[in-house]
């Protein structure tokens, strides 16, 4: 059996498992995130390896024809100065409109060099952990291209999808530009609202194939990668939902933890600690805790726990009161004349009524019920 854990947050700081780090995010009086990012915050080791990865976006457009680079950000632990050595990455978001027609194939040969991108980075700059470069990149003539570039004929607002597919929420909240136009200005506020935790049974779905399917080929180190993406994904999931009655909003994993047990309650806050404890724990933790395989194993069933918990909270918060009310339904419309005096006749003393009759009482009784529902058919079709 691996060794016990820690059962409280200080005791597992004080044995190493959890660093002391991360940092909250203040709500605005519109309950949005007020973004802590910029060029000043980002550490000055950190600063080359900013540039280097700017630079391979400036490349772009002569890799890929037809490619109008718009828009270049960094976001997350390096322009908000939280950045860790041997953990961080440079983390860039780019937005791009395309015009020529062959550019697919010379987009994914672009997106297929992201591996060696990224041993670039490493070997220039060892502390850094890789090089994120996601690139949004829609035709040039698109409603979404047309409000990338600022058009005047452009749709003012975008819809959810359009939303999600710029993350545009990480973007209002943790992103700082680095070239072009800054999009910001023109998205909605940054609300926290609950998005991953209506993923999350997918997320750990995916995660328990790919981690059993990574220990059966031997990747210990693939397959606790993996398990700490959805470890990630449960924290910040309770994170959303915790975040308008904790008043702040984070992402790093310690104020997710600390957000969830203060609103979520038990047992959401003891599996939340467990989960904090897998994901961050040093090598040579996962080593005493029966390697890679079986700590990733672990993580991905505690992450599945979390999940639980969480979405007991959210449909207990939101779903807990009937969507209506039988009382608030209305009354009954009375019968059509004509139906009343079919089934009137149709309804005669069983001893006044000869079998040859009854027929004609149930046809007058169909024959009404087929006019009533032609009624009604040619009313919804006017509706």
């Amino acid at each position: 059996l691996p060794p016990p854990l820690p059962t409280t947050l200080d005791a597992s700081i004080a044995a190493g498992l959890v660093k002391q780090h991360g940092r909250l995010q203040p709500l605005d009086e519109r309950q949005a995130v007020l973004c802590d990012a910029s060029i000043e915050r980002v550490q000055p080791s950190w600063r080359p390896a900013l540039d280097a990865a700017l630079a391979e976006w400036l490349a772009l457009p002569k890799e890929v024809t037809g490619l109008s680079l718009i828009a270049v950000y960094a976001r997350g632990s390096i322009v908000r100065g939280l950045a860790l050595e041997g953990i961080s990455d440079v983390d860039t978001l780019g937005f791009a409109t395309v015009s020529h027609s062959d550019a697919d194939s010379e987009l994914k040969a672009w997106q297929s060099r992201g591996s060696e991108r990224a041993r670039r980075m490493r070997s220039a700059y060892p502390f850094c952990s890789g090089l994120e470069m996601r690139l949004v990149c829609v035709p040039e003539r698109s409603s979404l291209g047309g409000w990338l570039r600022g058009d005047a004929a452009a749709p003012a607002s975008l819809a959810d999808t359009q939303l999600r597919a710029l993350d545009a929420f990480r973007l209002a909240s943790q992103a700082v530009c680095l070239h072009g136009s800054d999009l910001v200005p023109r998205l909605p506020p940054p609300v926290p609202r609950p998005r991953l935790v209506l993923e999350q049974s997918a997320d750990l779905a995916r995660a328990s194939r790919a981690v059993a399917a990574l220990a059966v080929q031997g990747s210990s180190d693939k397959a606790l990668a993996v398990a700490r993406w959805a470890a990630k994904r449960a924290l910040r999931a309770g994170m959303e939902l915790a975040a308008a009655d904790y008043g702040a909003f984070s992402r790093d994993l310690l104020p997710c933890h600390r957000a969830i047990s203060a609103v979520l309650g038990q047992p959401a806050g003891t599996r939340s600690l467990l989960v904090l404890q897998l994901a961050c724990m040093p090598e040579e933790e996962v080593a005493r805790h029966g390697g890679g395989e079986a700590v990733a194993a672990r993580l991905v069933h505690a992450a599945g726990r979390l999940a639980q918990a969480c979405d007991t909270y959210h449909l207990a918060r939101h779903f807990s009161q009937p969507l209506f009310a039988f009382e608030q339904l209305p009354e009954t419309p009375p019968l059509p004349p004509a139906l009343l005096s079919a089934a009137a006749s149709f309804a005669v003393a069983p001893a006044a009524t000869s079998s040859a009759t009854a027929p004609s009482g149930f046809e007058s009784v169909q024959a009404a019920l087929s006019e009533e529902r032609g009624r009604w058919a040619r009313r919804a079709v006017v509706a």
